[in-house]
């Protein structure tokens, strides 16, 4: 809770510089026509100009491919440096292989959606620093493994065989869900602030993720290896269980510094303009 909190409250702080920075300088010429700049072919025609429109004048869609999922992202403008946008990203993808002698089917599940704000610090480059808040979360990796004929195996340092009889099977799956702040940096508008209509951005960074989460379970018969061979169902063979719950707790301890997940996004959007204030 006191994460969440922070959170928002470093989201406003830097809203709220920044939207400080978008107060115009006075320009007595410009004073007449503020959200247009004139037609370079004359004809007394005014032309929108985002560098100098108003908030919500401009609107984006972009699909992007990321480490979050293959995903769609909506912005406008706030500003002349300061936009806001909106994710959500889904990815279901299932991949079929053999390895150790076991058959593995590998599901990777990603959706999740959140909010960023991007500032754009200087002016003729397009940096851009983006903190946000990833509000819906739940990303996971799936996997089922089934044993083949005379396969072996190795759990907490100690080597096992599959009956042969009554293969060995499992299913096992890591949790990365939890929403959390975010904050990226990268190149390119996402909203564009000049009259091109497509832009290809890239962002680089992390999301605060609740901590990893693996788990694994094994059925089926387990027979000794380098001794006198017996099999037993694995829930009953002699220690297995205890070695099961050692690997699991190993392999969580690896996984939890991923609670800082990496982010690494490109792709690309489409900008145009949503509101015109009439020049009289």
């Amino acid at each position: 809770m006191r994460r969440g909190v922070f959170s928002l409250s470093l989201v406003l702080a830097i809203l709220s510089c920044a939207l400080a920075a978008q107060v115009p300088k006075v320009c007595p010429r410009c004073a007449l026509l503020p959200d247009a700049v004139p037609d370079p072919m004359g004809g007394g025609q005014a032309e929108y100009s985002a560098e100098r429109g108003n908030a919500f004048s401009r609107l984006a869609i972009g699909v992007t491919v990321s480490s979050l999922g293959i995903g769609v992202d909506a912005g406008t403008n706030l500003g002349t440096r300061l936009d806001v946008r909106l994710f959500g990203n889904y990815t279901n993808i299932t991949h079929n292989f053999r390895e150790s002698g076991f058959e593995v089917s590998l599901n990777v599940g990603l959706a999740n959606s959140g909010a960023m704000v991007d500032f754009y610090p200087l002016h003729r480059f397009p940096l851009r620093f983006s903190p946000g808040y990833l509000f819906f979360n739940q990303n996971r990796v799936a996997a089922s493994v089934h044993a083949q004929q005379n396969a072996t195996f190795t759990i907490n340092n100690v080597d096992y065989a599959s009956d042969n009889a009554n293969p060995v099977y499992g299913t096992g799956r890591l949790l990365l869900g939890g929403g959390g702040f975010m904050a990226t940096a990268g190149l390119g508008h996402i909203v564009s602030h000049t009259h091109k209509a497509f832009s290809f951005p890239f962002e680089a960074g992390v999301a605060l993720i609740n901590t990893p989460i693996a788990q694994f379970s094994l059925f089926g018969n387990v027979c000794a290896v380098g001794g006198p061979r017996f099999c037993e169902p694995a829930a009953q063979f002699p220690a297995f269980a205890a070695n099961l719950a050692a690997q699991v707790a190993t392999w969580n301890r690896r996984a939890a510094p991923f609670h800082i997940y990496p982010i690494l996004e490109g792709g690309a959007a489409y900008s145009f303009t949503f509101r015109r204030r009439s020049v009289e």
